[in-house]
């Protein structure tokens, strides 16, 4: 495309500069003297004018012949010709300089993008050995005031051993102290502990007579609650045979009443019976009562002696463990 402004006068110097210059004045030569712009069509066309132009103006003067005429055209024709590959071989050659320009662009922008990521690589490994190097400075310095302290805490556990091994010798002359007291402990114990022994022996010897005089009286509570509870039964006997009886007097009672006259004397009869009978029925209730209370207390007794008497097992039972216990320790 033409640049903007271009006009016949731009053409016409660039002609007159590369016949000047003793160039062909073709239509690549002036594109490029006027910096590869503007079209050829606008070129040719603006040539054509001027070639015109100056043709007309050799017609007007009339001083040059048909001949000349000829023979200049085909001159120029010539020249244009030989300009013209001329151009064209230059303009190839242009061409090809400016690929391989552009290759070496290419490669040179490439290479600076990889020595720029290997410049920020370097960067960063210069940073990092840099830090590295701060923290080894400081470790370094760390370690010294750690071997300081450590010097100081060795000198310290040795004036703490010697203290230790001071106290333990005291410690030892403590410990034998305390061995010989021990001992005399263990002899009085050991002593105490015999006459424990003894004293507990015979407390165990009267629980067990005691148990066997618990034992042998709730064996005589056990029958006195068999005869009782005989005994209830027979008065419960008793009793039913007395109600009984007094169904039938109260029966003959109710046939009295049919006749007064003759029941009179049974009536009084049967009701001295009734009476004995009842009081009879009645002293018969108080005995069962008193010997259900009387059974009851037994019952009481029998669980009383029986709990002492696990008491005593048990008591007996701690003492044997007790003495097992002692004589393992000795």
């Amino acid at each position: 495309m033409a640049r903007a402004g271009l006009s016949r006068i731009d053409i016409k110097r660039a002609r007159d500069s590369l016949l000047a210059q003793g160039q062909h004045p073709s239509i690549d030569a002036i594109r490029i003297a006027l910096g590869n712009t503007g079209s050829k069509t606008t070129i040719h066309r603006y040539l054509k004018e001027l070639e015109e132009e100056e043709g007309a103006a050799l017609n007007r003067a009339g001083s040059t012949s048909d001949a000349i005429l000829d023979l200049v055209g085909r001159l120029a024709a010539r020249l244009h010709e030989e300009a013209q590959a001329v151009v064209d071989q230059q303009a190839a050659a242009a061409t090809a300089q400016r690929q391989l320009v552009r290759a070496e662009v290419d490669k040179l922008a490439t290479d600076v993008v990889a020595l720029r990521a290997e410049l920020e690589q370097a960067q960063s490994t210069l940073a990092s050995v840099r830090a590295a190097h701060a923290d080894t400075q400081t470790a370094l310095q760390q370690r010294a005031i750690e071997a300081e302290r450590s010097a100081q805490q060795v000198q310290d556990l040795g004036t703490r051993l010697a203290e230790h091994e001071s106290f333990r010798r005291s410690l030892e002359d403590k410990l034998q102290h305390a061995h010989q007291s021990l001992e005399h402990f263990r002899n009085a114990s050991r002593e105490q502990r015999d006459q424990d022994a003894r004293r507990h022996e015979q407390q165990v010897q009267q629980l067990q007579a005691e148990a066997r005089q618990a034992n042998q009286t709730l064996i005589i509570k056990q029958g006195e609650i068999t005869q009782l509870n005989k005994d209830s039964a027979r008065l419960v006997a008793e009793l039913a045979a007395s109600g009984k009886r007094i169904r039938e007097l109260e029966t003959q009672e109710e046939q009295a009443r049919v006749n007064l006259n003759q029941a009179r004397v049974d009536q009084a009869r049967t009701e001295a019976e009734r009476d004995a009978l009842r009081s009879a029925a009645q002293q018969q209730a108080d005995e069962l009562a008193t010997e259900r209370a009387e059974r009851e207390r037994l019952a009481g007794e029998l669980a009383k002696g029986n709990a002492r008497l696990e008491a005593q097992q048990v008591l007996l039972t701690e003492y044997r463990a007790r003495l097992g216990l002692a004589d393992a320790a000795n």
